[in-house]
């Protein structure tokens, strides 16, 4: 943001436009004018009075009585200010006129009722009229800058201009307008009054307007007086320096002060006000330092030593890091580079002889200093951290200079120092004038094209058909490649001002020339060209699937970072014993670390989800008893010579705590105490899920795990998840291994600031195996035949899975036997120790014709001959 008065402004380019025109072009050119602000519109019955005579007041030591005129009428004037002689110019309110009420302003501030600036939120204001003040008659009032609402001064009486006309409406004498901008981050080339000044000649067709600089400098020769060393080269491209001794520490002459105060920068001295000057005339910030306070004579640019402190201007200690650049004497830190300058060397009232720097600064570096050790960033790193021109550190120096050599008197060094190791020259952009239709949709002449670059300060030269070409400020000649498959190219070669850092490609210019044409006048038009054909993402589709099917199951998804500690995976390996198949995982050898880490927390690539999801359980269950969770991520594997990792996508799951209230399959149902979720629920989802998937021809079966092999895992209740395909004539059935699920073991939960006690359900698939099993949804006709139900119980030994025996009944029932549901589990007499009892419910549905009782007999017959055969089952009656 930088706030630019329009008396300033015009020092450097003539103003043909009213504020409010003004505002509006540069908005539409992309500094935006946030407000435009009258300045003196309601100074009503204020003029400039020039003070004749002054008396001591008879009744009062800190008083004096002033006779003023306005050129028509005498007035009497009683004021505490000090400040005035005879002959002066000052601002006289009459009676009537509206002031802002500085005393009450002053007194809050004492009162703490009021903070710092003054001006800002509601205003306290009075009316003068003549009265007596400590018995002498007071007919008017000398006016104070605060209470005009120019600057905050309050300790004397403006003194205006000697050539300001007496009786003329102060209004026309200080009066201003002033126009804020609200500048993006490439725009850090707008920061000055000059730099606004060259959009403005831009938009109106006038040309820009630079201070005119000439300095004396008679003294000694600055290398005898001063050694600078840049070990830093990379964060400090150039810096320049020149010598004045013998000023003056004093105020700024009044001009100066309203120029800073309407720029909302607060005057100081006049040495520290003309750095500040020239960073908002020019863009180039400045700093000074006292001379005689640089041990040494010597000033070297480096990175900070780990620890080092330096004191700045604001009083306060920074410790620092080698990423901070310093400035620093012989003995010590004497400032942070483009950042903020040190107390040691700080220009003060008994300051005789200053060494003035211009620099240029790397604005990453900046950047990253300026937010790490300040909450807010001083001007002149907004100016550097968006780039400033590397051609304007020399010139900012002589600029401060001559006004250094002009306002505080003194004697200039011979010469300039300046280190410039790698100079920069302005690049040069080929620019097609076919770029500007087909990026902005119009057409513009090759003619008004070249005026829109060269009003922004672009070199323009024309490509000749042989390659060749050259620019008006040079006589030298360019050449580049031209393809044989354009022999008169029409193309422009645009040289870039080093100060416009923004402009890197073709593109960036033609936005330019956008930018001139104006943005308004660039007419809408629908897009042409047919959508191209849709190809659907088969993997993102297949994940979405899987999202409705969790959440269907009462899962809520979260998203967590795929960065882990290594701690959080040796928690999921706490209860492992020697060895196992999973032991890479929390071996640092094993896993893909960061280079850089944030944090210890946030190291390593996950190869598994498990232990970022049992995190964010273990932080849920501190404020909700029940969790249920998912997530659809990747993990990340190292493979063997290859420089990228495996990236595997993987389904994730976790619940814990007590089933809903009102489930069927709660046996606790409407009880105070519902039982708890455990390895059953966690497989009914997985079953649910596998069944939506519709697996087609592959069968599921679930295979005990080994204690080591997943040590996560509680044993005897977790299971390995297998997709079995049925055997091809001459060859072998085919096992893809989809996944494992289980509750977690105790250790690992407790690892996990979890409760031991409660059963943590977890599961991992991974989606690359699940994919391909995956058939579409098939549909069948619903039967207007009647469906035979019936129920089948057999006696198996215990170690018979149920889910196998309800496999072979699906595969020998054929097409018309569509469910095979178990309802019934039984062990105890009369069935024999080691035996167990399963009872299914088989629903067979008729194709064409009605079922009669001899067809579904046989069904039944062929089915319980094969469970005989082979898991040697008795067919109860």
């Amino acid at each position: 943001m930088i706030k630019v008065p329009l008396s300033w402004l015009r020092d450097y380019v003539n103003l043909t436009l009213s504020p409010e025109e003004l505002a509006a072009g540069l908005t539409l050119r992309g500094l935006e004018v946030s407000s435009i602000q009258q300045i003196g519109s309601q100074w009503e019955r204020v003029v400039v009075g020039q003070v004749r005579k002054i008396e001591r007041h008879p009744n009062a030591d800190r008083l004096v009585v002033l006779q003023v005129t306005d050129s028509r009428t005498d007035y009497q004037v009683v004021t505490g200010a000090m400040n005035l002689k005879e002959g002066d110019k000052i601002p006289l309110a009459l009676n009537g006129a509206r002031l802002i009420d500085g005393h009450k302003l002053v007194d809050e501030l004492a009162a703490g009722k009021r903070t710092a600036p003054l001006l800002n939120g509601e205003l306290p204001y009075f009316s003068v009229k003549p009265g007596k003040m400590r018995g002498v008659d007071s007919e008017a009032v000398a006016v104070a800058a605060l209470e005009l609402g120019i600057s905050e001064d309050f300790d004397g009486i403006v003194v205006l201009e000697p050539e300001a006309p007496v009786g003329a409406a102060l209004q026309e004498v200080l009066g201003d307008t002033i126009i804020e901008l609200e500048l993006s981050p490439n725009l850090g080339r707008a920061l000055s009054m000059v730099g606004v000044a060259r959009e403005v000649a831009a938009m109106t067709g006038q040309r820009v307007f630079l201070p005119e600089i000439s300095v004396q400098d008679s003294g000694d020769n600055i290398h005898n007086k001063i050694e600078i060393v840049v070990e830093a080269a990379d964060l400090c491209p150039r810096f320049s320096m020149m010598i004045i001794e013998g000023v003056t520490i004093a105020p700024s002459p009044e001009w100066m002060q309203r120029r800073l105060n309407a720029a909302g920068v607060r005057p100081i001295n006049n040495v520290v006000d003309i750095t500040n000057y020239v960073m908002l005339e020019l863009g180039q910030p400045l700093h000074s330092y006292d001379y005689d306070d640089i041990h040494g004579h010597k000033l070297i640019v480096r990175r900070a030593r780990p620890g080092e402190k330096v004191e700045t201007i604001d009083h306060k200690d920074y410790r620092l890091t080698p990423e901070v650049v310093v400035v620093a004497d012989a003995d010590r830190g004497v400032g942070l580079g483009g950042v903020m300058g040190g107390v040691d060397s700080e220009v003060k009232e008994t300051t005789r002889n200053v060494a003035l720097e211009g620099a240029n600064w790397n604005p990453a570096n900046i950047r990253q200093t300026s937010r790490s050790l300040f909450n807010t960033a001083s001007e002149a790193a907004k100016r550097f951290e968006r780039s400033v021109d590397i051609e304007l550190t020399t010139l900012g120096v002589l600029r401060g200079i001559q006004l250094m050599q002009e306002l505080a008197g003194g004697t200039v060094a011979e010469g300039m120092i300046d280190i410039y190791p790698t100079p920069v020259s302005p690049h040069v952009i080929e620019l097609p004038l076919a770029e500007v239709p087909r990026l902005l949709g119009i057409t513009i002449p090759k003619d008004e094209v070249v005026r829109m670059l060269e009003a922004l300060e672009f070199e323009v030269a024309e490509l000749r058909p042989d390659g060749s070409y050259q620019f008006r400020s040079d006589n030298s000649q360019y050449t580049i490649i031209v393809s044989e498959t354009q022999p008169t190219p029409d193309i422009l070669m645009v040289r870039v001002p080093t100060y416009r850092n923004d402009v890197t490609i073709k593109a960036d210019l033609v936005e330019e020339i956008a930018r001139m044409y104006g943005y308004d006048k660039i007419p809408e038009k629908r897009l042409r060209g047919e959508l191209p054909p849709q190809v659907p993402n088969l993997h993102w589709l297949f994940e979405d699937r899987l999202r409705d099917i969790m959440t269907g199951c009462g899962l809520n998804e979260i998203i967590t970072y795929p960065i882990v500690s290594l701690e959080s995976l040796q928690n999921l390996h706490i209860a492992a014993p020697a060895g196992g198949s999973l032991h890479h995982w929390t071996d640092p050898d094993h896993l893909l670390k960061l280079a850089n880490p944030l944090s210890v927390e946030h190291e390593y690539m996950r190869p598994t989800l498990l232990a970022s999801v049992l995190e964010v359980v273990a932080e849920n269950r501190r404020f909700i008893d029940r969790v249920a969770v998912f997530e659809i991520g990747r993990a990340y594997l190292p493979r063997p010579n290859e420089k990228l990792p495996e990236e595997r996508p993987l389904l994730t799951l976790a619940l814990t705590g007590p089933r809903p209230a009102l489930s069927r399959f709660n046996p606790k149902a409407g009880s105070q105490e519902a039982d708890r979720l455990d390895f059953f629920d966690l497989k009914g989802v997985v079953e649910n899920l596998l069944d939506r998937l519709n697996t087609g021809e592959s069968t599921i079966e679930y295979q005990p795990v080994a204690a080591h092999d997943r040590p996560m895992l509680h044993p005897g209740r977790a299971a390995l998840v297998w997709a079995v395909s049925k055997p091809k004539k001459g060859q072998n059935a085919e096992r893809t291994y989809l996944g494992m699920l289980g509750e977690l073991h105790p250790k690992v939960a407790e690892a996990f600031r979890l409760d031991p006690a409660i059963r943590v359900g977890v599961a991992e698939f991974n989606i690359a195996a699940l994919m391909p099993l995956t058939e579409r949804e098939k549909y069948k006709v619903v039967t207007r035949l009647p469906v035979v139900t019936q129920d089948l119980a057999i006696v198996v030994d215990d170690e018979v899975p149920a889910g196998k025996v309800q496999n072979l009944i699906k595969d020998t029932g054929g097409a018309m036997l569509t469910e095979v549901t178990l309802f019934d589990l039984y062990r105890g007499q009369p069935i024999p120790e080691g035996k167990k009892s399963l009872a299914f419910r088989l629903v067979f549905y008729p194709q064409d014709k009605t079922l009669t009782e001899e067809e579904v007999s046989k069904i039944r017959q062929r089915i319980e001959n094969r469970l005989v055969r082979e898991v040697g089952a008795e067919t109860r009656g």
